[in-house]
């Protein structure tokens, strides 16, 4: 039985660090270029969702944190995914201006790199009341 619990918690694990990896390689493109995921992709702002995280492929390391913004608003909150890959996360308040019910918007993440270079990505959601 000993043997069992162990063997379900290596299998858990294995599991959960397979995912993870998976998840957060899903920005990932062929030809190098950045690339973002918006979660959650609907915005219903009826609900008690108050954080808009946005996923990238872009190495945190190469970023001046400071620079990121969505839609020209500063992001209070970036960080570096298991895969060392810009992480940026929101209110859904700072964000209420462009969050209009009943239509697809552009979400644009923009910054700059340490090299000076900026950067520009943009995905569409949806908004719902």
């Amino acid at each position: 039985m000993k043997n069992l619990v162990r063997l379900s918690i290596v299998l858990l694990l294995i599991g959960c660090f397979v995912g993870l990896t998976w998840a957060n390689k899903a920005c990932e493109t062929p030809d190098d270029t950045f690339n973002i995921m918006i979660s959650p992709q609907t915005i219903v702002l009826s609900s008690p969702c108050d954080t808009i995280t946005v996923h990238s492929n872009i190495p945190y390391s190469l970023v001046v944190a400071t620079s990121v913004a969505i839609n020209g608003v500063d992001v209070p909150f970036t960080k570096a995914d298991d895969c060392g890959d810009l992480v940026a996360k929101i209110g859904v308040d700072d964000l209420a201006e462009f969050l209009l019910p009943g239509q697809d918007i552009t979400l644009t993440l923009s910054g700059q790199l340490k090299n000076e270079t900026s950067f520009e990505v943009d995905e569409i959601i949806t908004v719902k009341e």
